[in-house]
């Protein structure tokens, strides 16, 4: 076997695990994340609001 040919199948399998994990790690985040209900949900928005867009002004005082 030449080393292309020997790269090329080392940089394929590289890919194809890489693809692999990158599937499974998002499946395990997707289970992790916490459900919340549509009350919840509701409640969580009428509690925390969208931010302003109002810019913020910080005041330094010296001591």
């Amino acid at each position: 076997m030449s080393t292309a040919l020997k790269n090329e199948i080392k940089k394929l399998a590289r890919e194809s695990v890489r693809e692999a994990l990158q599937e499974e790690l998002t499946l395990l985040r997707i289970l992790h994340l916490p459900l919340v209900s549509k009350k919840e949900q509701q409640n969580i928005n009428k509690l925390y609001k969208a931010p302003s867009r109002r810019a913020v002004r910080s005041v330094y005082v010296r001591a």
